[in-house]
């Protein structure tokens, strides 16, 4: 008799191995079907990275983190000129150089490698699709601080103020670069066209997901979330807190590498890290106003020149308005210390987390009036980065 190539003791254990990879799959099949749904049922974040290309190359790169339960969501711009050692190509270079036209998946690679997070979703505009969007959703309201005529070539033309813009000028928009753009302004700008973008989509879901609709749009854009996920992912959207996106960026010292300028983000990317995980708590946070702007005034109480701007940077990168950055009535404070005119403590603890700061108070005077929401003095304790050595 010929023997079975299979010992039939190990039939039960191949069963299993089957069972778990048919779990796996299927898994990966509902979240890609249905992204919004799945995130409800699992208690998940929906994490989407959205690239916007041009002639084959990002011009916008955004992460996308939704929380249905909440409906909160956060926006972290990837510069394409971030720079790093790329692992698909064994060398230093800027992030968007893997980038293949239409097909994002080695450059969402490398992100997840930086970000040291997962992103199992994505969506790619080319020019045509994203024409194709704009002009299917009517336009979208951009505000545009200055008004550009740029005689090109190609010719760039835009107003000043709020405007509903075509699909043609919301490509100017995104690809233009103002010759006096510095990296804050860069990144506020794609944030801008994000924010307005995703708030046409948001308030149109209704008509976006039409059955006589969705499939112009569906046929515009590349994802692989199928067309079932696209669907639901556009009517969970109708849900999202649009005006309160904690909207992020990366930080870094800029540096020459095979003459291009690159950002480096600072502390090996450890900054970034920190904010992904940052944001993900604050997104489950219930309550109002946990995606709110929250104001920061900064005080040196140290002689090290430069220590609150360079914390002033860091909070800007997790999404926090510094209104003002002063030296405090003295050089000498030994501890950091936080004050709080916030009537939420979690918002307060969260502002400790980003710089490792348990001393929080109240306003008690001492350091005079200010309309911002926290004022943070800064002591010897403080490293640049977090508050080291001290307890309050």
């Amino acid at each position: 008799m010929k023997r079975s190539l299979i010992d039939r003791s190990s039939l039960p254990l191949i069963g299993i191995l089957i069972v778990i990879v048919a779990v796996v799959v299927g898994l990966g099949a509902s979240l890609a079907s249905d992204p919004v749904s799945s995130a409800v049922k699992n208690d998940r974040i929906i994490s989407l990275l959205v690239v916007l290309q041009e002639e084959g190359k990002p011009v916008a790169t955004e992460l996308f983190l939704y929380y249905p339960l909440t409906g909160k969501g956060a926006v972290l711009d990837i510069p394409g000129n971030t720079g790093l050692i790329l692992k698909s190509l064994n060398k230093v270079d800027r992030i968007d150089a893997v980038y293949a036209k239409g097909r994002p998946q080695v450059y969402l690679r490398e992100i997840r490698s930086l970000l040291q997070t997962e992103i199992p979703l994505w969506i790619v505009f080319d020019e045509k699709g994203f024409r194709t969007t704009a002009d299917l959703l009517g336009g979208v309201d951009m505000f545009i601080p200055t008004a550009v005529d740029d005689p090109g070539p190609p010719r760039v033309l835009l107003p000043q103020g709020m405007t509903r813009l075509d699909g043609d000028k919301l490509i100017q928009f995104a690809s233009y670069v103002p010759p006096d753009e510095d990296d804050a302004s860069a990144t506020a700008r794609r944030q801008r066209l994000f924010q307005g973008f995703l708030r046409a989509i948001a308030h149109q879901s209704d008509w976006l997901t039409r059955p006589d609709v969705f499939p112009a749009w569906r046929n515009a854009v590349k994802s692989n979330m199928g067309s079932d996920g696209l669907l639901h992912f556009v009517r969970g959207l109708a849900n999202i807190d649009i005006d309160h996106l904690l909207m992020q960026r990366i930080t870094g010292t800029r540096r020459i590498v095979d003459k291009q300028s690159l950002l480096f983000p600072h502390y090996d990317g450890d900054l970034v890290r920190d904010i992904v995980k940052q944001t993900l708590n604050a997104l489950t946070v219930t309550g109002n106003g946990s995606s709110d702007v929250h104001t920061v005034e900064l005080l040196n109480g140290t002689s090290v020149r430069g220590l609150a701007s360079r914390l002033a940077e860091i909070l800007g990168s997790f999404g926090y308005d510094v209104t003002s950055v002063a030296n405090a009535d003295r050089q000498d404070y030994a501890v950091t210390k936080i004050i709080s005119r916030s009537t939420n403590p979690e918002v307060a603890k969260s502002l400790g987390g980003v710089l490792q700061c348990t001393n929080i108070g109240p306003d008690d005077g001492s350091f005079g009036s200010s309309d911002a929401e926290f004022t943070i003095v800064l002591g010897a304790d403080f490293n640049g980065r977090y508050v080291v050595g001290h307890k309050p």
